[in-house]
């Protein structure tokens, strides 16, 4: 195990402090409108502290999207490890999954703020880097379940994955866009099952 020293703690408390703050920032003010002294004020560090740890303002906002996802994910595998218990089958727990991704955007208005603000800051190319490497694993792994079962079409995985996340996010970002996320939520919900409901082979 390795100890860290006091420099690397106060290092990682500065850059923790720095992303905290920020969230809070984007979350109300909107990126444009923050600047990088009002980061370092609410931090309570200077100016050539963030800096030291960042290399502007959109890498800042890049790692406040990047926490912002994982938490969502987390939700996700929090809620898997629960129906993991209850025996389920693959598919329903692939319906568990949906719901928890879209419902954890529903209960969060930080994270539909920074979902709504993810695209026009950091550029899709750069949002979808972040979730292929965040998520693509955890949609392949449950398509994998369902072909290991024989409950899946004869489709590409990559593909279906890809295009299963795709059409996630969309929903995910409509609702954060909707002036009812709740209804929205649930209305995305409910339309993803059905599409997803496709590619589960009938049984012969």
């Amino acid at each position: 195990m390795t100890v860290k020293s006091r420099r690397e703690e106060y290092a990682a408390l500065t850059r923790a402090a720095l992303v905290e703050s920020a969230a809070d920032l984007f979350t109300e003010k909107g990126f444009d409108v923050t600047s990088v002294d009002d980061i370092a004020g609410a931090a309570r560090v200077s100016k050539g502290a963030v800096y030291h740890h960042f290399q502007d303002k959109r890498a800042i906002f890049d790692q406040v999207f990047r926490i912002s996802q994982q938490e969502v994910l987390a939700q996700v595998d929090e809620a898997l490890a629960v129906s993991d218990e209850t025996d389920r089958s693959p598919w329903q727990v692939a319906a568990t999954a949906v719901q928890s991704f879209l419902s954890s955007y529903v209960a969060d208005a930080r994270k539909r703020s920074l979902l709504r603000q993810s695209a026009g800051v950091l550029g899709v190319r750069r949002c979808r880097e972040i979730d292929d490497e965040l998520a693509l694993p955890l949609v392949l792994g449950l398509l994998d379940q369902l072909a290991e079962r024989d409950e899946l079409q004869p489709v590409s995985r990559d593909m279906a994955a890809t295009m299963i996340f795709g059409t996630l996010c969309e929903a995910a970002t409509t609702l954060a866009f909707a002036e009812d996320h709740e209804t929205a939520g649930r209305d995305a919900t409910l339309v993803a099952g059905y599409m997803l409901a496709g590619l589960v082979k009938e049984a012969s």
